[in-house]
């Protein structure tokens, strides 16, 4: 049987170590990539691919991650599955996760042998959410359209940029500011401004950092 090539990527050294000993001792499994940092982790899938990536969702302030990174590894390498593991996995979170493109989400309490089931369903096709999560999810969604509130928050809808909102982000990365691009396409700083505010939603970003972190990353022209 071929064998399940994984990489992993976490920020604490004994957590990435010990997790790539245990995984390199079970049948069939092939760690073939330890990364600390994110732009090594890119890096590194490009030269040694992996079937399945081990993610956390948080890592150092100066590192590209969460929604962020992992929408950067969908457009990288699109047949690597990502499985998060994390501290972090409140209902919001692990949702905003699923939507961008992570095929599972495991907290960090979870034993040993459930994670080696999940790493197996995962980098089989198949998504995996603990049945507690599930109901929690199940629970945020009825209880949003019980406030009638049916549709998902903004922050959680996975969407295409406009046209405008790809001319702005273009030009904003090329360095024009928020006034030379309303001159430039005739359209007022406000309008501008929102068509940004829109862009970094649905791109991940909070900052003009991780705009500029996350065009390095994917190479967006």
């Amino acid at each position: 049987m071929k064998p399940i090539r994984i990489a992993l990527l976490d920020d604490h050294a004994v957590v990435r170590h010990g997790l790539a000993a245990t995984l390199a001792a079970e049948a069939n499994f092939e760690v073939v990539g330890i990364y600390a940092r994110s732009r090594d982790l890119i890096a590194g899938l490009a030269s040694a691919p992996a079937d399945l990536l081990l993610l956390d969702f948080s890592l150092n302030p100066d590192e590209l991650d969460g929604v962020s990174l992992i929408r950067a590894l969908r457009v990288k390498f699109p047949s690597c599955h990502i499985l998060v593991l994390s501290t972090h996995h409140d209902p919001a979170t692990v949702s905003l996760a699923m939507r961008v493109g992570a095929r599972g989400f495991v907290g960090k309490g979870e034993e040993m042998a459930q994670l080696v089931k999940d790493i197996r369903k995962v980098a089989a096709g198949a998504v995996y959410l603990s049945t507690d999560m599930t109901y929690r999810l199940a629970e945020t969604v009825t209880s949003d359209t019980g406030q009638g509130r049916g549709d998902a928050p903004d922050a959680l809808v996975q969407a295409e940029l406009t046209s405008r909102e790809q001319e702005v982000i273009r030009c904003y990365l090329a360095g024009m500011t928020v006034s030379e691009i309303a001159e430039k396409f005739n359209r007022s700083i406000k309008t501008i401004s929102t068509q940004k505010t829109a862009a970094f939603r649905k791109l991940g970003v909070t900052s003009n950092n991780e705009l500029f972190k996350l065009n390095k990353l994917i190479g967006t022209p």
